[in-house]
């Protein structure tokens, strides 16, 4: 890792200038905060083989990999153990995957742009790949679309518009990353959300002609709201329905294609929840704190909402993250990988506020 005068931070690694060994035990490692990784290079003539470069550039991360065939895994454990909850962009340049991204398949092959929800479970089987992946905080695509856990597995095809567009810019972003101040970080980083952004949102909306713009904008206002209030014991569609001036009919219709106000509001609350019992400061956090913190209920009703939405009860979510703590190396340490570490630092999860 270097960092030069005001240049970005870099962090990456070769095959070429170590041990089959040595390069399993640094991808590991550098995966470990995104998948489980298994069956490398299963099938394979060589040996199992990974490059990685990459850069800090303020808020986001951009990188670059190169590695064999293996199978990825996103688990609620996982989720849990990793304690991050972030959006990623995969362009994959050479191979692909097939897989399940939470309850939809998906198939990435050379050319496609594809978007994970590190909130939601995934598991896919890639051939060798080479691929460029942007790590993007939640909030700033929280701020600019409609439904961000849409998002999860939506694939951009690289025979589109929007792929290749995405693909020349993240082209001259990653070429130009070693010569970036980082004063200059916040105004590039900026545009290539927003950028990002804008091909997402018409992606959704073709897939989704039925909703107009008026809606849409009407329905992003009234979720940001929801989000500021979801500790909040006075939340209620009602309440919602007072603060904007509608009828309590044109709120149920502006919440209905995303599955109704009520379970939007709950989901939110469990999502904070599941955050609370990943976060570093959870082995001292009760479940009945959390469960009343985001107005969840008794004890046994939070667990039974908590299991039916991820699959595990909260006890579990909370040991796998005490279970990742243990394991992770301290602060500053040689061992971490400093994906890692910046990972949890350009947005760790929230907790009350």
């Amino acid at each position: 890792m270097r960092t030069v005068s005001s240049l970005l931070p870099s962090y990456g690694f070769s095959a070429g200038q170590m041990d089959t060994a040595n390069n399993i035990a640094a991808w590991r490692e550098a995966t470990s905060t995104f998948f489980d990784v298994d069956e490398l290079a299963a099938g394979e003539a060589a040996p199992f083989a990974a490059d990685v470069v990459s850069y800090a550039l303020g808020s986001v991360l951009l990188g670059s990999a190169r590695a064999s065939g293996q199978r990825f895994r996103r688990s609620a454990e996982t989720i849990a153990r990793s304690g991050v909850d972030h959006i990623i962009l995969q362009l994959y340049v050479t191979g692909g995957y097939t897989g399940v991204a939470g309850s939809r398949p998906i198939r990435v092959d050379a050319g496609d742009l594809c978007v994970l929800d590190l909130a939601q479970t995934l598991e896919t089987r890639a051939t060798p790949f080479e691929n460029v992946t942007m790590v993007v905080p939640r909030p700033m695509f929280d701020a600019r679309l409609l439904q961000v856990e849409d998002l999860h597995g939506l694939v951009l095809p690289g025979d589109g518009a929007l792929a290749p567009l995405l693909a020349r810019h993240f082209g001259a972003l990653f070429d130009l990353a070693p010569r970036l101040g980082i004063d200059e970080c916040q105004a590039v980083v900026d545009g290539t959300i927003s950028l990002i952004s804008a091909c997402l949102r018409g992606e959704l909306e073709r897939r989704d002609a039925d909703r107009s713009v008026t809606a849409e904008a009407s329905l992003l206002r009234v979720r940001q709201y929801i989000e500021a209030q979801l500790s909040s014991p006075e939340l209620s569609a009602d309440a919602v329905a007072l603060h904007f001036g509608l009828s309590r009919a044109s709120l149920y219709r502006l919440f209905a294609p995303i599955g109704g106000i009520a379970d939007y509001i709950r989901s939110r609350r469990l999502h904070r929840a599941f955050f609370d019992l990943a976060s570093t400061g959870s082995r001292n956090l009760r479940i009945s704190e959390v469960a009343r913190r985001w107005q969840l209920g008794t004890d046994a009703h939070f667990t039974r909402l908590f299991k039916a939405a991820y699959g595990i009860t909260p006890r579990t979510a909370r040991d796998a993250a005490l279970l990742g703590l243990r394991h992770r190396p301290a602060h500053g340490s040689d061992a971490a990988s400093p994906l890692s570490r910046w990972m949890r630092g350009i947005a760790a999860p929230r907790t009350g506020e």
